[in-house]
């Protein structure tokens, strides 16, 4: 008998240990990478070069205060764009830092709402 423990981002089998994102938080993950990208560079979201994936993180530090990886930034943009879900295991920290930079709220000690807050207005449009 599986076990599943449906917790918001994620669900997670006790079983094998997989996060999976949901279709819905996919959804809004792709909405949050699209408006972080056009905020930073000021077009549609696209594949970035080495390059740009290293200004993306200074920028998101430079305004949140929290160090995101290139690499991971790259791989979440290569998920978004290949529709692949099952590619990416964002942190709350992580969505929090994306949603604080794509709103331009400044950090704070309750960080971690922002992700909330911008996946509830996602959710009811």
């Amino acid at each position: 008998m599986e076990i599943l423990i449906f917790a918001t981002p994620f669900e997670f089998s006790l079983l094998n240990h997989t996060p999976i994102m949901q279709a819905k938080d996919f959804s809004i993950f792709r909405s949050l990478l699209s408006d972080v990208h056009a905020k930073a560079f000021g077009e549609p979201i696209s594949r970035i070069p080495h390059s740009k994936a290293h200004t993306l993180a200074w920028l998101i530090e430079e305004s949140t205060g929290v160090m995101l990886s290139y690499k991971s930034l790259t791989n979440y943009i290569n998920a978004v764009l290949e529709e692949t879900p099952d590619k990416v295991n964002p942190s709350c920290i992580t969505l929090s830092a994306l949603a604080l930079f794509a709103s331009g709220e400044k950090a704070s000690k309750q960080m971690a709402v922002t992700w909330f807050k911008y996946r509830a207005v996602q959710l009811a449009h």
